[in-house]
C-alpha cells in the first residue's frame, strides 16, 4: 500500500467514525425524546389520539311542551330519522355523484338536495354535519343504512322533532320552527348547533328562550367515512321549559272550523272573499281563548322540509296572522268610543235627546250617508242599534269646533290651529281603550301598531266617529270592546299563564289590569246598552241573537276599502249582566252593500257555543262535568 492509499484509507475511517458518531448521538436524542413524550405527556397525546378516533356530536335538547288552558296537548316532541351528511375529503366522497343518487329518494329536486348538503361550506362550515331530511320515512331511512358503504358522508340519527298534535289549529298562536338564521347563531353559539331549528313565529318565537333547553354532548367513533361505531361519553340534555296557554282548545277549534267554513262559502260567491280572523277573550281577566286566522298553515310543513312549490302554494297566503299583523278600518264598531267621547265631553248632555237620521249628512263640500236612505229619529240608544252615521258626525262636529259658513281665512286658522288638537284628543281617548297608534301588547310577535289617515281636512273627525279614518288591527278591537264589558276596566291581554321548568317548579302568570278607562259608569251603561238593543231590538243590526241565552251584546260594522268592497264586522261580549267572553270578528272584502249579520252570524254563534258548551253532546258535557269534580 503506497502513503496516498494509506493517507486516503485514514481519512475515510475518519469520516466513518464522525458519521457513525452523529447517528448514534441522534438515535439516543429521539429515543430520549420518545422517552419524554410518553412519561411527561402520554395523556396529552392520548386525548390528541381520541379526537382523531371520535367526534363530539350534540345531543338535541328536547324543547318544551305546549298546553291548552285544561292542560291538552297542543305541541309535543317524538322521536324522528333525521338524515345527515358530513363533507369528506374529494378521495373518498363525490358530492355531485350523491346528489345524483339521492334527490329523488329524498323527494327534492337536485339543486334543492345539493344546497342541503352545501359540500363547499357556503353555509355551514365544513366540519359539520348538515341535517338534510329531517323526519325521514322508512323508505329513505332503510335506502341510506342498507347502501352506507356507497355513501359515505350520509349518515341515519335519531332527534326529537316537533309533533303539532292538531296540525293547523291555532296555527297563528303556536307558530312554527325554521332554519336559524345566520346572524342570530353567530350570536348565539354556545346555545346552538349551526343546524339547528327556532321558533319562528307565535308562541314558538316570543318564548324561543324558555322553549329551547340546552343541549347535551355525544362522543361517536367513526369510520373514515364519519358513520358511527358506537357512542361514548354522554352529557345529558336538559328539556325546555313547558308552557301552559290561555286558549281553551275546544273553543279554539270551533273558531277555526267556523271562520274557514264560512270564508270558504262566501268566496264561492263573491270571489275577493278569501280571508278572515277572530278573538275571542275573557273581559275580566285578559285571557285570550282563541284567535283564529284564515287561511292557516300547518307548522309540520317546516318540520318535514318546506319545498319551493310548498311554500310559495300554500304557505305564504297563511303566514299572516290576520288578527295581529293586518289593519283595518273598523267602521261603525268605534261608535261606543264616539258616543263615551261625546258624553265625557259635554256634546251629548242626555242620551234620550233624539236627532233625526234622514240617510246622510254635508260636511263642507262632502256628503255622508249613513247604510240606509232613512233611520228617523235616533238616541245614543238606537243610534248604536240601527247605526247612524249622522248621530256619529254631529256629535264630533259639536266637539270640532267647525261650523258651516266659516269664511277662508276662518278655516285656514281652523285647520292649522284647532283641527289638529280635536283629533288628538279623539285619539287619546282611543288609546285608554287599547286603541289608537299603539300595540296592544300581547306576548305574540309581529303585532302592527293601529295607525291614523290625517288628510288635513274636517273629515279627519268626521269619518273618525264612524270608524272610516282610523285602522286598527283585530286585537285591539278585542281589547277594547272587553274594556267597554268590563265596566271600563281595561286588562292586559295575554297568551302564556303558566310556565313549567324543567325541575316541575311552576310560575304563574297573573291578569294585569292596564288603566280604566275615562269615563262615568253612567256613561258606560248607555253604550252597553245600546250594544244589547244592536242584538236584541227589532231594528238592531245584529238582532239574528236576540234570543241567545245568556244575552249577548254587541255592535256590528261594515268599512270601505277603497276597492269597491266592505270589510264585515262584529265586536260583542256575554252574558250581558256579567260578561266573562268577547268577542271580535272582521272577514274582508266582503261585497258592497253587504251586511254583517248574515255574513258573521254564524262565526259568533259558533264561538258562543263552544264557550257556553251548547255544541257538546250530552255524554261530553258528563265527562267533562265529571272531570272537574275529580279535580
Amino acid at each position: 500500500m503506497t502513503n496516498l492509499e494509506r493517507e486516503k484509507h485514514s481519512v475515510t475511517g475518519k469520516r466513518m467514525n464522525l458519521l457513525f458518531l452523529v447517528i448514534f448521538i441522534s438515535l439516543a436524542v429521539l429515543i430520549f425524546r420518545l422517552s419524554f413524550l410518553q412519561l411527561s405527556q402520554g395523556q396529552e397525546l392520548l386525548k390528541t389520539a381520541e379526537s382523531n378516533r371520535y367526534i363530539t356530536q350534540s345531543i338535541p335538547a328536547p324543547r318544551g311542551l305546549i298546553y291548552d288552558r285544561n292542560k291538552e296537548e297542543l305541541v309535543r316532541n317524538k322521536p324522528a330519522f333525521t338524515i345527515t351528511f358530513q363533507r369528506l375529503s374529494d378521495d373518498v366522497q363525490n358530492p355531485l355523484m350523491l346528489d345524483a343518487t339521492l334527490y329523488d329518494l329524498f323527494g327534492m329536486r337536485p339543486e334543492e338536495l345539493w344546497n342541503a348538503m352545501d359540500p363547499y361550506g357556503e353555509k355551514y362550515s365544513l366540519g359539520m354535519a348538515r341535517k338534510v331530511v329531517k323526519n325521514a320515512n322508512d323508505k329513505q331511512v332503510a335506502y341510506v343504512r342498507e347502501h352506507a358503504d356507497e355513501l359515505p358522508g350520509f349518515n341515519v340519527v335519531v332527534e326529537p322533532i316537533r309533533d303539532y298534535v292538531d296540525h293547523n289549529t291555532a296555527s297563528h298562536v303556536i307558530g312554527y320552527l325554521n332554519n336559524i338564521p345566520m346572524d342570530f347563531w353567530k350570536d348565539h353559539k354556545d346555545e346552538y348547533q349551526q343546524t339547528d331549528m327556532i321558533g319562528t313565529a307565535g308562541v314558538e318565537k316570543q318564548y324561543e328562550d324558555l322553549l329551547h333547553g340546552k343541549d347535551g354532548t355525544l362522543k361517536v367513533e367513526v369510520n373514515i367515512n364519519y358513520q358511527p361505531l358506537k357512542d361514548k361519553r354522554t352529557e345529558d340534555p336538559i328539556k325546555g321549559h313547558d308552557l301552559v296557554l290561555t286558549i281553551d282548545k275546544h273553543i279554539q277549534e270551533a273558531t277555526d272550523k267556523a271562520l274557514a267554513s264560512t270564508v270558504q262559502d262566501l268566496h264561492k260567491k263573491i270571489s275577493t272573499v278569501k280571508e278572515g280572523a277572530a278573538v275571542a277573550m275573557n273581559p275580566k281577566t285578559g285571557e285570550i281563548l282563541a284567535m283564529s286566522s284564515y287561511p292557516s298553515f300547518d307548522p309540520t310543513w317546516w318540520i318535514d322540509g318546506m319545498t319551493d312549490k310548498k311554500y310559495l302554494e300554500d304557505f305564504a297566503p297563511a303566514e299572516k296572522n290576520r288578527a295581529l299583523t293586518e289593519l283595518y278600518y273598523p267602521g261603525s264598531t268605534v261608535k261606543m268610543a264616539t258616543e263615551l267621547i261625546g258624553m265625557k265631553e259635554g256634546v251629548i248632555r242626555d242620551p234620550n235627546t233624539s236627532i233625526l237620521d234622514p240617510g246622510s249628512i254635508t260636511i263642507g263640500d262632502r256628503t255622508i250617508t249613513s247604510w240606509a236612505p232613512n233611520l228617523g229619529y235616533v238616541n245614543a240608544y238606537s243610534a248604536l242599534a240601527k247605526s247612524s252615521n249622522v248621530y256619529m258626525i254631529k256629535t264630533f262636529q259639536q266637539l270640532s269646533g267647525w261650523r258651516p259658513g266659516m269664511t277662508w281665512s276662518q278655516l285656514d286658522d281652523y285647520y292649522q290651529n284647532v283641527m289638529p288638537g280635536v283629533v288628538n284628543k279623539i285619539m287619546d281617548y282611543h288609546k285608554t281603550f287599547g286603541l289608537g297608534e299603539q300595540t296592544t301588547g300581547l306576548d305574540l310577535p309581529f303585532e302592527n301598531a293601529g295607525e291614523l289617515d290625517r288628510v288635513g281636512d274636517i273629515n279627519d273627525w268626521a269619518a273618525a266617529s264612524f270608524g272610516q279614518n282610523e285602522k286598527y288591527n283585530l286585537m285591539q278591537l278585542a281589547n277594547y270592546v272587553s274594556t267597554v264589558a268590563n265596566n271600563g276596566t281595561r286588562m292586559q291581554p295575554y297568551l302564556v299563564k303558566q310556565i313549567i321548568a324543567a325541575d316541575n317548579s311552576v310560575q304563574n302568570i297573573e291578569p294585569k289590569e292596564v288603566n280604566k278607562i275615562p269615563f262615568t259608569q253612567d256613561q258606560i251603561k248607555v253604550v252597553q246598552r245600546g250594544m244589547y238593543d244592536v242584538t236584541h231590538a227589532s231594528y238592531g243590526t245584529f238582532n239574528l241573537l236576540a234570543d241567545y241565552k245568556p244575552a249577548v251584546a254587541g255592535k256590528s260594522g261594515t268599512s270601505e276599502t277603497g276597492r269597491g268592497t266592505e270589510n264585515s264586522l262584529f265586536v260583542g261580549y256575554a252574558p250581558f249582566d256579567d260578561p266573562t267572553f268577547a268577542i271580535a270578528i272582521i272577514i274582508p272584502d266582503n261585497e258592497h252593500n253587504g251586511h254583517s249579520g248574515s255574513t258573521l252570524g254564524p262565526i259568533a254563534k259558533a264561538m258562543l257555543d263552544a264557550y257556553f258548551g251548547y255544541d257538546k253532546k250530552p255524554d261530553d258535557k258528563k265527562q267533562e262535568k265529571s272531570t272537574t269534580s275529580a279535580n
